[in-house]
Parts: structure tokens; sequence; C-alpha cells
């Protein structure tokens, strides 16, 4: 017998937190409150080489850490990551609803996003969840498509305006304005210049000069990408181990 508390759950990959994700995590509080479940974000890690190695060339736009501290700032009962290994990476959907959702989490209420896809190959959808249900005892609510100048607001949207350096359209669709944090940045700080290299997992922004906040200050950045990674160059000197914030491009 399962004696977890019955949990409302949101699932996604979650990358970037946007105004979309933001709405979806929201409607699973507040449903959370309503049948007096606990709150639970899912979202994922892949662990897999295969996978490690094709996403070399999708970059995110959060940090694996940074994702994880902006999802825990929504104050929830807890937001888990499941690590798709060889193993959970193969599993059915069936096998992931029963053995994750319900057997884990104790999952009462589903609620993703109109585009979620899970289980081995991502041949699970919503309407796999709803097919479910009834043998496993939860409810699902699909949350439609946020929009933004009529187009569907998704992280490979938001990735794209920032590869593009539309820095203020990125914004206005992200929680948190775009932020490099200090940590992926190689900073010479006698120079007042940075180094991001192509091998990192994060976004740069398409090359040319951005206001910026570097800590308590606004400073211009100029970015000059080559074929090893970007030159970060500031017109001042910034303070030391201080996330880069970028505010418009100039």
């Amino acid at each position: 017998m399962n004696m977890k508390n019955a949990a409302c759950v949101a699932i996604g990959n979650f990358d970037g937190i946007h105004i979309g994700h933001d709405t979806l995590i929201r409607r699973m509080i507040e449903l959370s409150r309503e049948t007096n479940e606990d709150s639970i974000i899912i979202t994922f890690k892949f662990v897999k080489k295969e996978l490690k190695k094709s996403s070399f060339n999708i970059k995110y736009i959060n940090s694996p850490e940074a994702k994880m501290n902006i999802l825990r700032s929504y104050n929830v009962t807890d937001v888990v990551e499941i690590e798709l290994d060889e193993v959970v990476s193969k599993y059915s959907p069936e096998q992931f609803i029963k053995e994750i959702l319900v057997d884990r989490f104790n999952a009462k209420n589903i609620v993703v996003g109109y585009n979620f896809t899970f289980g081995h190959k991502a041949i699970g959808n919503i309407s796999t969840l709803k097919e479910f249900a009834d043998k496993y005892n939860y409810d699902v609510e699909e949350i439609y498509p946020v929009k933004y100048n009529g187009v569907a607001v998704s992280s490979t949207l938001v990735r794209n305006l920032l590869q593009e350096g539309k820095i203020h359209d990125a914004n206005n669709l992200l929680v948190d304005m775009y932020t490099i944090f200090s940590s992926e940045i190689d900073m010479d700080y006698s120079k007042n210049t940075g180094f991001v290299d192509n091998k990192s997992s994060i976004i740069v922004p398409a090359d040319g000069r951005y206001c910026v906040m570097a800590g308590s200050e606004k400073a211009v950045l100029t970015i000059v990408s080559n074929k090893v990674g970007s030159v970060f160059i500031f017109d001042k000197t910034v303070e030391k181990n201080k996330n880069i914030v970028f505010l418009e491009k100039l």
C-alpha cells in the first residue's frame, strides 16, 4: 500500500523557465492547494552518453544548476530531477507512469504542457496519460500554449531569440532576465575580458554590444565569437564572480 501523501505533479524539461512553464507550474500549485496534495515539480537530467553527445549542439538556456534553483524558488513541496539513464530512458510510457508517477510519487493530479512527451523514444504523450488515468487512479490537466505575438512560447523560441541577439523579446518570455552565470565564464579581470568555450552547454547571444548588469553596476559587453568560443569584452572593470544579466542589445 502506498503511504506517501497524494501528490499533484508538474512535469517537463523546463529548459529556461519561460511564461509557458510559469503558467503550468502555478496551475499545479493552485490545484495542489485545492486538493490538499503535495506539490511536486518533476524535471529530467540526460545522463546517457548518446544523449549527451546529441545535446552537444543543443545549447541550454539555463545550466542544470540554474534551472533547479529557479524551480526551487516556487517553494513547492519538492523539486525532483529524474535521471534518464540506460534503464529509465527505456521505460515504456506505462512503465514510466506506474513506477515513477504512481509508485514513487503517488501522483493523483498530473499537469503537463500541450506538447509533453515521455517514455522510450518519446512515444508517450497526453493521450497516453489520459488512457491510463482510470487504471492508475489519477487525473490529467493539459496546459494549452501561451502565445507571444501570436506564436506559441517554447524553449526553442527563446533559444532562437537569444541566438539572434533579441534580448528584449527573450526577456519578455523568461521568468528571470537572461543570465550567464559567473561559473560559466573564464574571466580575466585584469583585462576586463572573459571567454566561453564552444563546448559549453549554455547559449551565448549573437555577436554585438549589450547593456548588462555585472554585479551591482551596468556595463557594456561586446561579444565576439570565433571557432573555439566567444570572447566577452567589458567597457569597465566588473565585480569578481558576479553573474552577467542581459538587459538589452545596443
